[in-house]
């Protein structure tokens, strides 16, 4: 509203209007306040995610706030035996060396033995033949670089004189047909990519310099094709979903090139102690109705941050879902990193690490389902009540960062209490984003995915190397197995779901 200035009288008219025009200036004055704190606050949050650091743990926000030690919550989640009487322990420490020293136990050795000649074998003093008495040993790191080496098959043919029949000795099946590369060179060009995040053409010029000229086009047709040959596999990978009741679940972006739009690749972590594996499922949209597809059957606990798309899914029969105390944390976190004072979010902060420390207690037990749960029973309950406590009565404005956080934690908060109720749950869904981490780092290498051919067979490459990661196996190791089994399972006589990293007879991988 325009307020102009105006020569008034003195009349109780005119000094009403003037006392409504004051108290209109000071209403937006007090709006311009609000609006710039919020801005400088965005500003300083924006800061913060760009150059800040990204811990949240308690310790390193360094907080520092003092809980009311007479409270008899803080007496219940708190140790309340008396001081154990000290004693002073002496002992004796080995000098530090300087360097590291590097595990050299599981590589091959080769020893060169350095020794006097004979007419050094006698002392230069009195000449008399010197005797052995002890070595010396040191040892060195060679690097020996990877070599690139043809073989030829030679099929003998053989006829018959009489009835001129042909026999020709068979050749091993190769992964692709008509095509030089052998397992273990498609392999090694998979792992430099969705492990190493080497593209294409960088590939290329290491071949190049190792003496071979392979076009970068060449090399991404094979792991086309290899991602083909390999699709019994990811049919029996997205089967096992329908076989696990402990799942969860993230999403993060991919760009493509060739349509120069921004897909997504939806992560699908299992809990399940003998099923653990990671599914990567690539779509244009992120939509909920995605995941509704792919887990149209699915029946048990699954934890998920609190993205509307799943929805759904929380109000389907036969899924309970588990919120995520991670993005929960992150939120409040954020707040104490940009705060000049402790405040509401540092308490926060504080009340939740100890949910932590209950997740660390446990993990130190090693505890099993049933006795993790009843350790969340005993401790994680009073301490879930003194956090809906404070959050609950907390009113800052809801465009405020803290405003923000609270919303979140009071819309989530059915969900980010059930995990006590289920002792085979996370706190968190902190696994399954570091599945995806390896994918991040990539994106940043490699920059976009070809199309969407190429997207939806890197995403079962990234799903099958980090099941082998989880489950212990060596990535390079199982995809030359399973490369050299593409023509048996075409053939029907290897079972795909047998050769899935979390069940293949690690033996196998030699």
């Amino acid at each position: 509203m325009e307020i102009t200035q105006t020569n008034y009288a003195c009349t109780p008219e005119n000094i009403a209007l003037l006392v409504k025009d004051n108290l209109q200036l000071k209403a937006r004055l007090e709006a311009a306040e609000k609006m710039i704190n919020l801005l400088i606050e965005q500003n300083k949050l924006l800061r913060q995610r760009q150059f800040g650091k990204k811990t949240e743990t308690s310790n390193q926000l360094e907080l520092e706030l003092v809980f009311d030690e007479d409270s008899t919550l803080n007496q219940d989640v708190t140790e309340t035996e008396a001081p154990e009487a000290t004693e002073t322990v002496t002992y004796t420490r080995a000098k530090k060396t300087t360097g590291r020293r590097l595990d050299t136990t599981n590589l091959p050795h080769e020893q060169i033995i350095h020794d006097l000649s004979g007419a050094d074998k006698c002392c230069g003093q009195c000449g008399k033949e010197l005797v052995k008495f002890g070595e010396d040993h040191s040892e060195q790191l060679e690097y020996i670089p990877a070599t690139l080496k043809v073989i030829e098959h030679i099929s003998y043919k053989y006829t018959c004189r009489h009835c001129e029949a042909v026999i020709t000795a068979a050749k091993p099946q190769m992964p692709i047909a008509k095509s030089m590369a052998a397992p273990s060179l498609i392999t090694e060009v998979i792992i430099k990519k969705f492990e190493h995040h080497l593209p294409w053409y960088r590939q290329s010029k290491i071949f190049t310099q190792d003496g071979l000229d392979i076009p970068a086009n060449t090399i991404c047709n094979w792991y086309l094709q290899a991602g083909e040959v390999l699709e019994p596999l990811k049919k029996a990978l997205f089967a096992q979903l329908d076989k696990i009741h402990t799942l969860q679940a993230d999403e993060t972006t991919v760009k493509l090139l060739k349509e120069d739009l921004k897909g997504y690749m939806w992560c699908y972590h299992s809990l399940e102690p003998n099923n653990r594996f990671l599914l990567f499922e690539y779509n244009d949209s992120r939509g909920g109705i995605v995941v509704n597809n792919t887990l149209s059957n699915y029946q048990g606990l699954l934890q998920t941050d609190g993205y509307s798309g799943y929805n759904e899914l929380r109000h389907k029969a036969g899924v309970i879902n588990l919120g995520c105390w991670a993005h929960c944390r992150r939120k409040f976190a954020e707040i104490v990193k940009i705060a000049t004072s402790a405040g509401k979010a540092h308490e926060v902060v504080k009340w939740i690490a100890k949910l932590y420390a209950i997740e660390a207690e446990a993990k130190a037990l090693c505890l099993d389902f049933l006795e993790r749960k009843a350790l969340r029973q005993q401790k994680a309950k009073l301490i879930l009540d003194k956090i809906y406590e404070l959050v609950s009565q907390a009113k800052p404005s809801t465009k405020s960062a803290l405003g923000a956080a609270i919303t979140y934690t009071l819309n989530q908060w059915p969900y980010l209490i059930k995990y006590v109720e289920h002792g085979e749950a996370e706190i968190d869904n902190n696994w399954c984003e570091n599945q995806i981490r390896p994918f991040a780092v990539g994106r940043k290498n490699w920059l976009f995915l070809g199309n969407e051919r190429s997207a939806h067979i890197a995403s079962f490459f990234y799903s099958i190397i980090q099941t082998c990661r989880i489950n212990q196996i060596d990535p390079r190791k199982y995809l030359i197995y399973v490369l050299s089994q593409a023509g048996n399972m075409r053939l029907g006589t290897a079972i795909p779901t047998d050769l899935l990293p979390q069940y293949i007879d690690k033996s196998l991988l030699v």
